[in-house]
């Protein structure tokens, strides 16, 4: 799926940042315009300009990121939103998360890690627009996917999986994206650090690189190529329930580090685990630690979102 052409808002008060930006994904085919202020990206909007991808800074010198996220998500087509934050911003970033944004980077941040997460943000877009519409009559329906140890397939079948829960009435469409961008998470952990059996730590320690590296290895590898991750789900009036079960060992996962703790918030380890958990109603695994079970309750049209 190609998304050359698409056109990319890049907000941020320093034009280091600024400029980083516009040359690396302009050299990607997208359309880049910069600004240094929130309100001058609403003027743009309110004036006909036509957006695919917002990428905002959290802090900005007057309407600061969470604020202008706010107002794009009440849109009648919102935007998808990328935040931008500092270390040590831990609230800004679970409360930007809550709103609506698609992901979140932090500074000092890798230009490529930028541009991939770009990638995945409008891939995930244009598979939503060609969604058909006829999940508005779905009473109930259950299914099951065994699937190989294949990242490229990962957006796809969140995005599948999380297709009807707009016109089913499950949810709003931001909700809707929370949930898939929960199901990216809980499905690469259990394509790499379930099946592969990758350390966190490999990430930390090597960077992106060198973690991509060890996944490639491992998959050429006959001890783990051969796995499979197996993705059940139920929807029904009530809720959507995703059961994900990987074919490796298992791990104790009660001794996790709670994501929360500002120490452990922007470590890549605890990222995924943090996404999961804000945008899932209950949260749980097997006792074998292999298991994830994630629901999410039906949102009441006149309740919160």
């Amino acid at each position: 799926m190609n998304n050359n052409g698409a056109k990319i808002l890049v907000v941020d008060d320093e034009e280091v940042i600024r400029y980083s930006l516009q040359k690396k994904l302009s050299r990607l085919g997208y359309r880049v315009i910069t600004l240094e202020k929130a309100e001058d990206v609403l003027y743009l909007l309110k004036n006909g300009e036509s957006v695919d991808l917002i990428i905002t800074d959290i802090k900005l010198r007057k309407m600061d990121g969470i604020e202008l996220l706010r107002r794009i998500h009440s849109l009648d087509e919102p935007i998808p939103v990328l935040i931008i934050t500092g270390h040590g911003n831990v609230e800004d970033a679970i409360k930007a998360l809550r709103y609506g944004a698609s992901d979140f980077i932090r500074k000092p941040f890798d230009i490529n890690d930028v541009a991939s997460t770009v990638r995945v943000i409008l891939n995930r877009k244009l598979e939503k627009t060609m969604a058909e519409r006829f999940a508005r009559y779905l009473v109930y329906t259950k299914g099951r996917f065994r699937v190989p140890i294949d990242e490229s397939i990962i957006n796809a079948i969140s995005y599948h999986l999380t297709k009807d829960l707009v016109p089913s009435g499950i949810c709003n469409n931001t909700t809707a994206e929370n949930i898939s961008l929960a199901l990216q998470e809980a499905i690469s952990n259990a394509m790499f650090h379930g099946c592969l059996e990758i350390s966190s730590s490999i990430r930390e320690d090597y960077g992106i690189k060198g973690y991509n590296d060890e996944i490639e290895r491992r998959k050429a590898d006959e001890r783990y190529r051969g796995r499979h991750v197996t993705i059940s789900y139920e929807l029904n009036r009530d809720y959507i329930e995703y059961i994900i079960e990987d074919e490796g060992p298992g791990f104790d996962y009660n001794a996790l580090p709670d994501p929360r703790d500002p120490e452990n918030f922007f470590r890549n380890s605890g990222r995924g685990l943090l996404i999961i958990r804000i945008h899932m109603d209950e949260v749980s695994w097997n006792e074998k630690g292999n298991v994830l079970r994630l629901r999410k309750n039906r949102v009441e049209r006149n309740g919160v979102h």
